[in-house]
């Protein structure tokens, strides 16, 4: 609490519920991954957390970022970025996205199908290409290879596909999964590319870059490893598989804003059903705190300044009128906490501001049909 109550010591709202982001962790963090990663190139996921301070933050340490949608480059460009040091990684990009992007000057794009690489030589022509390639995603708390990827095989396929249609290989590309907790799984993953590597160099087609992508992880309620660590471990092989030929890549979003977020809420409501104590708190899953639904069901720390008083288990809920808005479904709270207190819930640096605009992708517009109905409604 001492680390929270420095934190609120600045902020002057008293209504909830809030999210706080410590400036001093987030340049810290930045530093961190370029210190750990020298030489290399470190691009922050804006899907993580988009808000425009945070991005003119991180403009300022010297950290690159990768964008899913135009609406994440309009507000990279509103801070003052400019398009080189932007890449697209999203696989599947929606068409008039990839033409904004190519006219706005992002070069490099990612692709893991070959309808995409077609889409790009026809939106983005002459555009540099880094291929997604499917890696195991053991250790990670949200794995992702399900919906992304390729086999090294068929990336080597898609390459020449490419190459007919005027696109230039550029690079590789990876997600060992979100909150990764095994230092090894980058590891895992570059061996798998390695004859890739290899075979694209022995076809004349030599890459510029590998991005390690990002599953950096954030102390939830257990131990992780640092940065640090996970470098140590790329960085002991790096030489002897790549050496000087190609740029290292890193794409932390969660590693470089998590931790730096604390939400703040106050109880709103307290019940006791089915032999359970609930807490209701003014925002819940719906509004930021996304990953404590039951599917993603992230462990997220929740304190409360009654430090010394007996402790009971509690659900904590938001206040929407839908039973999956539960923010965590067992924690050690103080038993008398009722209307009024507050309670201090982290990390949510991110994925949780970003929600109300996630990629960069508004809600569809609304029209309602009929004799009367008005467009736009």
């Amino acid at each position: 609490m001492d680390e929270i109550h420095r934190l609120l010591s600045g902020v002057r709202i008293e209504e909830t519920p809030f999210l706080v982001l410590d400036e001093n962790r987030l340049r810290e963090n930045a530093r961190r991954f370029r210190a750990a990663f020298p030489g290399g190139r470190v691009f922050f996921s804006v899907k993580a957390n988009n808000h425009p301070q945070v991005l003119q933050l991180f403009a300022e340490e010297g950290i690159d970022f990768d964008v899913a949608s135009w609406g994440e480059i309009e507000l990279l460009a509103a801070a003052g970025v400019p398009a080189e040091r932007m890449i697209f990684s999203a696989p599947t990009k929606i068409p008039r996205h990839i033409e904004q992007a190519y006219r706005f000057g992002v070069r490099v794009f990612a692709f893991d199908s070959e309808l995409e690489v077609e889409k790009l030589a026809r939106l983005a022509p002459g555009a540099l290409l880094t291929a997604r390639i499917a890696v195991d995603n053991e250790g990670s708390f949200w794995p992702l290879e399900r919906k992304f990827g390729i086999s090294p095989e068929e990336a080597l396929r898609l390459f020449e596909v490419a190459i007919r249609l005027g696109l230039k290989p550029h690079g590789l590309t990876f997600h060992v999964g979100s909150q990764n907790s095994d230092p090894l799984a980058w590891v895992r993953a570059l061996e798998r590319l390695r004859p890739l590597w290899k075979a694209l160099q022995q076809n004349g087609s030599p890459l510029s870059c590998i991005n390690i992508g990002g599953g950096f992880p954030s102390q939830f309620d257990q131990p992780v490893p640092a940065v640090e660590e996970i470098a140590r471990e790329v960085l002991l092989r790096w030489q002897g598989w790549f050496g000087g030929q190609a740029e290292l890549w890193v794409e932390p979003g969660r590693g470089l804003v998590g931790d730096a977020g604390v939400m703040v809420t106050t109880v709103i409501n307290r019940a006791r059903r089915n032999g359970h104590e609930w807490l209701y708190v003014d925002t819940g899953v719906f509004h930021g705190l996304i990953e404590g639904l039951e599917m993603f069901h992230f462990p997220y720390n929740i304190l409360s300044k009654k430090q010394d008083e007996q402790r009971i288990p509690f659900i904590v809920s938001g206040p929407t009128c839908d039973s999956a808005d539960v923010i965590r479904s067992e924690v050690y709270l103080p038993a008398s906490l009722t209307l009024g207190d507050r309670l201090y819930i982290f990390p949510a640096g991110a994925y949780t501001n970003s929600l109300e605009r996630y990629n960069g992708i508004p809600f569809p517009p609304v029209m309602l049909t009929g004799i009367k109905a008005k467009v736009g409604v």
